[in-house]
This record gives structure tokens, C-alpha cells and sequence, in this order.
């Protein structure tokens, strides 16, 4: 199943919360324990690291106190309670044959000190959820959990093995003792986290790490908040540094989340503008960037130093017109899909009207020129051609109809005319390297998904 048929897939899993009374409209505020507890009469709660009393029941003389799990809670033998870690205790006081028993939760100061190790868990994974946190001691805390998920138990052992969709949300209520928390649980497919990794992923460009973002349905996370949520990302074998400017070429990211360990080589590359500028393709598919490395042996041999704008068009259309021919000798109806792509023309030496005006393109850019991409029809057929910017004024160019094979009568017959040839009508004229990567590597370098 593709990437895409997943995320058609993806759906919303949701627990309906009903509140039986509203008192007054309330701006939210997260709850803070209050630390001002200073005798304690009865199960409660106290916030970790704060020091109380325990009160003695009327009556109790020469008490002693326990406390069942003194690593969350001791007490002294004058009732001095002092709550060191996360979790539940039971506080004895006995007085002779009488005994009188407090439960305590000591809990953070606000809810937001604590997190799940995973509050994101990728398909295929297996993972005990626990409480952490970056502030306080959770060795203690022994959750319950119920979750709209039936992979998850209320022991929080999570089994998403057989789990093939794309992603998915869900409620998840935790708690211990009488902290509790109710948070939206995410699962997803390890390609969303590599998806995000690819469209966040420009050689030359300067990113902050937590500025990457991720889209979980219809929600945004940056890099810090996918840490905080349990997953990990790694660059070429080191943590994801905090500013990145990613070189061009062939990258290893490797997303760590619990035990389970994925990683993706990923091809990192300039803008498509700035790889034509640059004459470097690195990071593009290997049949891409046969195909652009094709595109700058091309320039380098007809374009030379100290040529104007005109020359240079002049130039890449006879380098063009005189090196490829129309395919199949204008048969189109046969011809394979590399004859759509720019590869045609510039690598079989063939191919149908769009594969010369890719080239053109290309070539015209990497020339450092302005181009454009034009398409609509010519004499009632579907076809292509270009724009060039020449001494600041767009002209129309067509390599094609100019191709002494490819139909055409005079080579310099639709050669840089400011108004469109009357045979020609045009519908789209747009700028390819606004387009993606994706469409590049798929369409216009080498026509591979292209459907006749």
C-alpha cells in the first residue's frame, strides 16, 4: 500500500468526554497543585519535593508513623511527611491497638512537568507506555490507562504490529493514585515522519531543528514537540543538530522511537532552480540526474563566455533541433514514456514536443536565462513550447515545430516571436522550477509516471 492510499485511509479515532455541569465560562488555566498544605487529615494530594504534617487523629498519643513506599513519601517520627518522588503511598498512624491510614499521591506541580515516553507510537511497534519527566522521579508511578485504542491495556502495553494505516488519533485517559490526565494519542506509519523529513529537506537552506514541521491530521508539530512525544531523529548516525543546512547528495536519517529503530537514505537536493544554476544535481534519483547532467554537458558545449542573451538561445534551439529528432519519426501513438521527459531529447536523442521543451527549459535556465514552459494546442493537437526572456521581452519558441523531422519547415521559423503564431494557442505558460521535486523526478526529467 502507497503512501497516499494510507493517508486516504487515515481516521480519527475519538472518546466523547461528557461534562455534567458547567458553572461559569472560564478562561482555561492549567491546574497547579497547591503547595500550601500543611496538615493532612485525609487521603490527598501533595505536590513532590513539598514537606507536611501528618495530623494525628483526637485521641492518638505517642503515635508512630509508617509509609508503605517511603522512596515517594517519608515521614519521621513526628509526622514530618515529605514527598520526594512520583507516585502512591500509604501513611500509617498508630496509637496502641488504634490505626488510622492515608493514602497520598504525590504529583508535579502541573501537569504539563509529565509526559507518556510515547505519545506518538509508529506502526509495527510494540511499547510499554510509562511516565517521564524532565523535572521529576517517576521510577514509582505505576499508571492505569484506558484508551480508545484496543491495541493499548490498561497496563499501557501497546501492540501496534498489525497496525498498516497511514494515521490515526485517539483520546487516552492515565492516571495514578488520584492524578489523572486526559491527552490526544497519535499513530502513524514511520513514512509520515520520513514524508516530513523529504519536504523539509533543501540543500543551501538554513533550518532551525524545531522549525521542521510535521502534520498530523490537520495539526502541525515541530521537531522539539515530536521529541516530547517520544520520537527521535538522527542525521548520518548524530542527533539531529539544532541549526541544519543540509549539503546536496545522499543523506541517512534514522527515526528512533522506544526500542524500535527505521532509518531512510534520502536525497537531498538544491531548489530545482538552484540545481540548474548550479549545475549540480546531487540528491536527485540516479535516472534524474542522468538526466540533468545531460542538460550541463549540453550548455557547457554550445554556450561560451562573453555571449548575449539572444546568442544563448540561439544556441541551445540548433544544439536541440539539430541533436534529437522527433520520435519515432513523428509517431508518438508508440513512443515509450522516456520520450515525455526531458531524457528524451537530451539522452535517446529523441522524444515527443514536451521532451523539447523540457530541455529547452532546463538548458535555457542553466544558461541564466528566463523561461517559461508553455502548453495548449498547435494546428488542433495537444502541444508544447516555450517562452525565453531576450533583452528584457518575452518570446515564443518552439524546438519542435523548428526540428527539421520534428514537423517543421524552416529551422528558425517559430524562433522568437513577441506575438503567438497564429497555429498555436495558448493555454498554460508557467515557470517548471515552481513545481517539486516530486514532479520532476517523475514527469519532466525522465517521463517515468507519465499516463498517455
Amino acid at each position: 500500500m502507497n503512501r497516499w492510499t494510507k493517508r486516504c485511509m487515515a481516521f480519527v479515532l475519538t472518546l466523547t468526554i461528557i461534562c455534567t455541569s458547567i458553572s461559569a465560562v472560564k478562561p482555561t488555566v492549567e491546574t497547579t497543585y497547591a503547595a500550601t498544605v500543611q496538615n493532612i487529615t485525609k487521603s490527598t494530594k501533595v505536590v513532590c519535593r513539598k514537606t507536611v504534617a501528618v495530623k494525628a487523629p483526637s485521641g492518638y498519643k505517642n503515635c508512630k508513623y509508617s509509609s508503605t513506599n517511603p522512596k515517594v513519601a517519608s515521614i519521621d517520627a513526628k509526622g514530618k511527611l515529605k514527598a520526594l518522588r512520583l507516585g502512591v503511598t500509604t501513611i500509617t498512624v498508630k496509637s496502641g491497638t488504634k490505626k488510622k491510614s492515608y493514602t497520598i499521591t504525590v504529583v508535579p506541580e502541573k501537569k504539563s512537568d509529565v509526559r507518556l515516553n510515547q505519545e506518538l507510537i509508529l506502526g509495527g511497534q510494540m511499547v510499554q507506555l510509562k511516565l517521564v519527566s524532565d523535572k521529576y522521579d517517576t521510577s514509582q508511578v505505576k499508571l492505569y490507562v484506558d484508551s480508545a485504542f484496543k491495541e493499548i491495556d490498561h497496563r499501557g502495553n501497546c501492540n501496534f504490529k498489525k497496525y498498516n494505516g497511514y494515521q490515526a488519533s485517539g483520546s487516552l485517559y492515565y492516571s495514578y493514585g488520584q492524578f489523572t490526565r486526559n491527552i490526544t494519542l497519535y499513530i502513524c506509519d514511520k513514512d509520515v515522519i520520513f514524508d516530513g523529513l523529504i519536504e523539509n529537506s533543501q540543500a543551501g537552506v538554513n533550518y532551525d531543528a524545531d522549525s521542521l514541521q510535521w502534520e498530523f491530521l490537520g495539526k502541525s508539530f515541530h521537531y522539539k514537540q515530536l521529541k516530547n512525544k517520544g520520537i527521535e531523529i538522527q542525521m548520518d548516525g548524530s542527533a539531529l543538530p539544532d541549526q541544519i543546512v543540509y549539503t546536496p547528495g545522499d543523506h541517512t536519517f534514522t527515526v528512533i522511537a522506544g526500542k524500535e529503530i527505521y532509518s531512510k537514505k534520502i536525497g537531498v537536493s538544491y531548489s530545482v532552480k538552484d540545481t540548474l544554476i548550479k549545475k549540480d544535481a546531487r540528491g536527485y534519483t540516479e535516472d534524474g540526474k542522468a538526466v540533468f547532467d545531460a542538460a550541463f554537458a549540453a550548455v557547457d558545449q554550445v554556450v561560451k563566455d562573453g555571449m548575449g542573451e539572444e546568442e544563448k538561445v540561439k544556441a541551445i534551439h540548433d544544439y536541440l533541433i539539430y541533436h534529437a529528432n522527433y520520435v519515432n519519426n513523428g509517431d508518438y501513438s508508440t513512443a515509450e514514456n522516456w520520450a515525455y521527459g526531458a531524457g528524451g531529447v537530451l539522452l535517446h536523442k529523441e522524444g515527443v514536443c514536451q521532451s523539447y521543451a523540457f530541455a529547452f527549459y532546463m538548458m535555457a535556465i542553466s544558461a541564466g536565462l528566463e523561461c517559461r514552459f508553455v502548453s495548449g494546442t498547435a494546428d488542433g493537437g495537444g502541444h508544447a513550447w516555450n517562452q525565453v526572456k531576450v533583452n528584457g521581452k518575452w518570446y515564443y519558441i518552439d524546438c519542435t515545430w523548428d526540428d527539421p523531422v520534428g514537423g517543421g519547415y524552416e529551422n528558425y521559423k517559430y524562433y522568437l516571436s513577441e506575438s503567438l503564431w497564429s497555429d498555436h494557442i495558448a493555454e498554460t505558460a508557467k515557470d517548471l522550477s515552481e513545481d517539486g521535486k516530486y514532479d520532476w523526478e517523475h514527469y519532466y526529467l525522465t517521463g517515468a509516471d507519465y499516463a498517455r
